[in-house]
């Protein structure tokens, strides 16, 4: 009997998650077939995660945040949340709920720690093609894969290539003032067990801790800040004479069609968002877990595409969220955050409604009965009161009157 092929194109962190997702859930009767060009380079930047990610890997890998082997394969620390600092007058952690403990890993090790551990737990379904992807067709009932000139048959595949060419057919999101990042990392830093999110005048600096270094990424817009006046803010933030300096200009962007006949995108090739609160590698899992619904239980494509898009856009609103109220900083950066966050959460009824029922839950003592939305409850009520926002009080959400003097004080 012919066997089922599913293949995974790329084996950045979407794509390991993804085949990891399938070896985990579908049977013996289905080949997993990652398939890559070990020459092409991945980002390589240090990676901050969340309680989902974590669980994946102790059901397709064995991972266990016990085993410090496992923890020094992938040069990973722990990661119990995320601390804004600058952002308020206060520093305040961002935590991870319901039991849930996260890491921070180094993505040039995720194949490696990924495939001898596939090969080893999943042997009768793993699989590797190495070669450089030319073309990728779906049909009716198959896939066709032009892999350096051989024709490569699946009966599904996930396309996790990277950054899409043509960006015509995206949706191009708004939920961000920033624009562009700069790296550095450092060997020596004191370890704290959270990803560090600093506001600074021109935008805000991500810090990720893995075992051999700590990744600094200054994000910035450049319409109102030079990289000239970025760089030079990073380094007297970090103390430092000189930065690495490798830089991202970046949009933001989604796909409305995760699915397309037999291919699911996924990773940068669905969507991409700033890193604020490790929001893509929640987006990453949740599409992959769909795929798998569409396969396995026939949901139709249309059904799982708009609960797709509603995810993404509930993701947007906390981004938007965070930069709305601004931070201890006087700044043109901050006054154009504000009002451009301010003014499209404004046109976001789902998230007015949500604020709307929140507060009525709230009044009753039964928070908890509330939907998710992005974050769960007790998430938005602990992050709310830390922001000073006042929302659950404050029917269609925060009135901003706790921040609007801090935002431009």
């Amino acid at each position: 009997m012919r066997k089922k092929r599913l293949g995974v194109i790329g084996v950045g962190s979407a794509g390991i998650l993804a085949l990891t997702h399938f070896c985990t859930w579908l049977g013996n009767d289905w080949d997993i077939v990652s398939i890559h060009n070990p020459k092409k380079p991945i980002l390589g930047i240090g990676e901050s995660t969340n309680g989902g990610f974590v669980g994946l890997l102790e059901k397709g890998t064995h991972f266990a945040l016990g085993h410090k082997e496992d923890l020094k394969e992938l040069d990973a620390t722990l990661k119990f949340g995320s601390r804004f600092k600058n952002w308020r007058e206060q520093s305040w952690l961002n935590p991870l709920l319901d039991g849930n403990t996260a890491i921070h890993f180094n993505s040039f090790n995720f194949k490696d720690f990924a495939y001898k551990r596939l090969h080893k737990h999943w042997p009768e379904k793993f699989k590797v093609i190495e070669g450089d992807v030319k073309s990728l067709d779906s049909y009716p009932h198959k896939v066709v894969v032009d892999v350096d000139g051989r024709k490569e048959e699946f009966d599904w595949v996930i396309d996790c290539m990277g950054y899409p060419k043509d960006l015509s057919s995206y949706v191009q999101s708004n939920c961000t003032p920033v624009n562009r990042c700069i790296i550095h990392n450092m060997k020596d830093y004191d370890l704290e067990y959270e990803t560090d999110h600093i506001a600074t005048p021109h935008g805000w600096m991500f810090g990720v801790p893995l075992i051999s270094r700590k990744t600094y990424g200054y994000l910035f817009n450049d319409n109102y800040t030079t990289v000239e006046e970025a760089t030079e803010n990073m380094k007297e933030i970090l103390g430092v004479d000189e930065v690495d300096g490798k830089e991202y200009l970046f949009n933001c962007y989604y796909t409305p069609k995760m699915i397309e006949g037999r291919v699911c995108k996924c990773g940068n090739k669905a969507l991409f968002f700033e890193p604020l609160v490790a929001n893509s590698i929640f987006l990453y899992i949740l599409g992959v877990r769909m795929f798998f619904d569409h396969i396995m239980e026939n949901v139709p494509a249309a059904d799982l595409n708009a609960r797709y898009v509603q995810a993404i856009q509930e993701m947007e609103d906390v981004i938007s969220y965070y930069y709305q109220g601004g931070s201890i900083y006087e700044s043109k950066f901050w006054d154009y955050a504000t009002k451009m966050t301010r003014e499209r959460l404004q046109h976001r009824m789902h998230f007015k409604n949500l604020w709307n029922q929140y507060s009525h839950l709230k009044s009753q003592g039964a928070l908890h009965y509330g939907p998710t939305y992005a974050f769960a409850p007790l998430t938005w009520e602990i992050v709310d009161d830390q922001l000073g926002y006042d929302s659950f009080r404050s029917p269609g959400g925060p009135k901003l009157k706790n921040v609007e003097t801090v935002a431009s004080a």
